[in-house]
């Protein structure tokens, strides 16, 4: 089974182990996938906007109603194979199992119909 052409969104959430993140993005496009990082707010404090989008070679933006000419989390969630979020806090988890979507991260998870991981 070939990754190569496969589409993930990296989920990060505002802990500590942010950082960690780093490492799981390199590693999921070593194996082909395509990465997309989706950070919360607060994980920009960890890891800010600049080094994803160098890590990534993609574009980053947390705000769910930059652009109103488009839906970005339809958007994003209709070209993912699979979703990845590392660190999965208290927080986020708690919002996505009781069905808030107050941010881009957890309005992608909410309209996605890919599978989930959160670690």
């Amino acid at each position: 089974m070939t990754l190569l052409g496969r589409e993930l969104i990296l989920g990060v959430g505002g802990g500590i182990s942010a950082y960690k993140s780093a490492e799981l993005l390199r590693r999921l496009q070593d194996i082909g996938f395509g990465v997309t990082v989706i950070p919360t707010r607060s994980s920009l404090n960890f890891v800010g906007s600049a080094t994803w989008e160098a890590l990534s070679g993609r574009p980053v933006n947390p705000n769910l109603w930059n652009n109103v000419h488009e839906v970005p989390h339809i958007k994003a969630a209709r070209g993912a194979d699979l979703i990845v979020v590392a660190p999965a806090t208290a927080d986020l988890i708690a919002k996505v199992s009781n069905g808030f979507a107050d941010d881009l991260l957890t309005s992608v998870i909410s309209a996605s119909v890919a599978p989930i991981v959160f670690v």
